[in-house]
């Protein structure tokens, strides 16, 4: 189109100079000719700093963005049959436990923006769970900026995963094999657990990375022994007191299949005065040939439960779980549309306790809450980024006649994925 009006307005020019031509001088030719020669000079000006009126003009920018920007995500479909023991959680359900939105967005070549938007049980609902938690929410997981300097020292900072356990970093179904999370897992370490914070990050050589975080603290007032310290997990933007909890990790992997993770937190959790919690916890795993076994060790000390004003918690929660798993799926099967498929049978044996040491009302001391899991199970994966599980769960405790069990035996179905 600019060249289009270019070249009219060079004719017309040319036009009206040709009918004086004859009359013309050399000098007076030469004279027109330089004018001409400005008059096209500044017509191609004014066309290039003319703005596009098309809607062309934002395309580049919009391009630019779009091709920077990854969308992903992950979710979990479940079927639950739950055994009814008289605690009255006995039933079965459809529940679409989460549906999880990742948007990615490389800014620079070296500033990257990371977002998780989470769905629980179909969105908000106003009833609380058996946790005290909302039945259902709508949740930022993650929202960070990562500065990447140099491969062993970057930045980030935001709303970030605390870098604790063995399964709070990597939450995605895929990645491990029940339905559910383990529940050392969701008590002693409350996964999903992310929180307001900066920190650093970076790899030193090819088989050690560090994470080293400092992020708002956890509510002490919310522990219990019924669920560890889950409910002490804050809303992002309040902190009960002014001091900052630090967190990090260190994994290493010393040989090929072999996956070492020591992790840590400590804060104060006391609205008033002060009473750290320390979380510490080591997890690895290791495979050998289609085996394999994996493990986590979790232990939380708290030095001062009476300054939370919880009364039926100890000093110290502690669990562990350890799992084995054999891919069964014969190599002659792994053709076609089933080239990237895998099956496997697993099993996992946990057991934790959250009332260990002194415990400030010795009357609400209860073997119920010790407790343990088996937990055995089949995983289908038709490709890697689709896990259909199905497994059940035994559960067992420490309580006396009489007394209700926290938890129940149970079957569940879960379909997987991630995109």
């Amino acid at each position: 189109m600019k060249k289009t009006f270019v070249i009219w307005a060079a004719m017309t020019i040319l036009c009206s100079m040709a009918a004086k031509a004859r009359a013309a001088t050399v000098e007076e030719l030469q004279a027109q000719v330089d004018d001409l020669s400005s008059q096209v000079k500044a017509i191609k000006s004014a066309t290039a700093d003319k703005p596009a009126t098309d809607g062309k003009a934002g395309d580049g920018f919009l391009k630019k963005v779009w091709d920077k920007t990854r969308f992903g995500g992950y979710g979990e479909l479940d079927y639950i049959f739950t055994k009814e023991n008289g605690n009255g959680k006995g039933g079965n359900t459809f529940d679409p436990h989460r549906i999880v939105l990742y948007v990615n967005s490389e800014l620079t070549d070296w500033v990257t923006l990371n977002t998780e938007l989470e769905w629980e049980h179909g969105g908000v609902k106003d009833e609380l769970n058996d946790e005290g938690e909302l039945s259902g929410e709508v949740r930022v997981e993650q929202a960070f900026l990562e500065f990447k300097l140099a491969r062993p020292f970057n930045i980030k900072t935001g709303i970030m995963l605390a870098p604790v356990g063995a399964i709070n970093l990597y939450h995605e179904p895929t990645n491990f094999n029940s339905s559910e999370r383990p529940q050392l897992d969701r008590f002693l370490i409350p996964s999903t657990w992310s929180e307001m914070g900066a920190g650093i990050y970076g790899s030193l050589g090819d088989k050690v990375d560090y994470q080293l975080l400092v992020m708002n603290g956890l509510d002490g007032s919310k522990f219990s022994a019924k669920n560890g310290i889950r409910g002490g997990v804050q809303n992002f933007n309040v902190d009960i007191n002014r001091n900052k909890a630090v967190t990090g990790r260190l994994e290493i992997r010393p040989i090929t299949n072999l996956y070492t993770n020591f992790s840590f937190y400590t804060g104060n959790s006391a609205k008033v005065g002060t009473a750290y919690t320390t979380v510490a916890a080591f997890d690895g795993k290791y495979s050998v040939g289609d085996f394999d076994l994996a493990g986590e060790y979790v232990h939380v000390y708290q030095d001062d439960p009476k300054a939370l004003g919880v009364n039926d918690i100890g000093h110290n929660m502690s669990g562990y779980w350890v799992e084995g798993a054999y891919h069964v799926m014969p190599n002659g099967l792994k053709k076609g549309k089933l080239t990237d498929a895998d099956a496997l049978v697993f099993a996992r044996y946990s057991e934790f306790d959250t009332q260990q040491g002194a415990i400030a009302d010795p009357g609400t001391a209860s073997g119920r809450f010790e407790r343990n899991y088996t937990t055995f199970g089949l995983v289908f994966k038709p490709t890697t980024t689709v896990a259909i599980k199905a497994d059940y769960q035994i559960y067992d405790d420490h309580r006396k006649i009489g007394e209700k069990p926290l938890d129940n035996d149970k079957f569940q179905i879960t379909l997987g994925f991630v995109y």
